[in-house]
């Protein structure tokens, strides 16, 4: 009988979680659930010339410094390079559906920014050509100028007032650590046309590629942004946008050609006067 109540005692202690020595026993904890990582949102479009404008071109003297006299102003190459082209001093591109290329897109107005290493940025010059025409980095970054033309190039920065001679294959590296546009151009030995080199605080950037096309990653998510497209050659333009988490939008902005510099007044020569020439 003693035997039959003291497995009835432990049955019932069984059933209310309670082990032989009548003490509760530890609960396992709950597994944890993993919540899914937040989609990132993402903002995509093109930027289309304003209807009936023509595509701007830049004026020569804002395309090259002064060079050797074997080599003449006015975007004259060395024989190794193929002769100078109208198109040349035109950096935006039309596409075949109306679409500008090489234009920068920037983000303002967020509240909050990403933090991504420094990055190296390449500018090339190929058949004394510098290439791409647009590059967007961010402060911190590196750029890098390389000479893919068989003739010495002497590439120099805004920002600075140091020239390097590069020899084909050589390259040159310049610390971009301020915000702001730098111009890349060759001066002294021949021509290379121009990159325009602009250095922002944040990665919320693009520059639309060949088919006239941008995709910005990982875009501020829930809130409303404003997008500037800017090019040196045309007039600002900008859109408010709000793209939601894990979405993907698309827009499309209108640029207007800025006009072309006025000529130089011709300089009026008092008779009787001499001027330093």
């Amino acid at each position: 009988m003693r035997f039959r109540w003291w497995l009835v005692v432990q049955v019932f202690a069984a059933v209310a979680g309670l082990g032989c020595g009548g003490k509760p026993e530890a609960k396992k904890p709950a597994a944890a659930v993993a919540k899914p990582a937040p989609k990132p949102a993402v903002l995509v479009g093109s930027i289309r010339l304003e209807p009936g404008r023509e595509l701007p071109s830049f004026d020569p003297a804002a395309m090259e410094r002064s060079v050797l006299a074997h080599v003449k102003a006015g975007s004259q190459f060395p024989d190794v390079c193929s002769p100078a082209k109208p198109e040349d001093r035109m950096p935006v591109r039309l596409t075949p559906d109306g679409k500008l290329t090489g234009v920068m897109l920037a983000a303002s107005e967020f509240s909050h920014s990403l933090t991504t290493p420094p990055a190296v940025h390449a500018a090339r010059i190929r058949d004394c050509r510098l290439t791409p025409s647009m590059i967007v980095a961010r402060v911190g970054d590196t750029l890098r100028i390389s000479n893919e033309t068989n003739f010495p190039m002497m590439p120099g920065v805004s920002v600075t007032s140091f020239n390097e001679a590069l020899t084909v294959g050589s390259t040159r590296d310049v610390k971009l650590d301020k915000m702001g546009v730098q111009v890349v151009m060759c001066g002294f030995s021949a021509p290379c046309g121009r990159t325009d080199v602009v250095v922002v605080a944040h990665s919320y950037t693009a520059v639309t590629d060949d088919k006239g096309e941008f995709r910005i990653e990982n875009f501020p998510a829930d809130e409303t942004v404003r997008i500037n497209a800017w090019h040196p050659l045309f007039f600002d333009t900008f859109q408010s946008v709000r793209v939601g988490q894990g979405e993907e939008k698309r827009i499309e902005l209108v640029l207007t050609p800025r006009p072309p510099p006025e000529p130089p007044k011709p300089v009026v020569r008092e008779p009787g006067v001499i001027y330093p020439d």
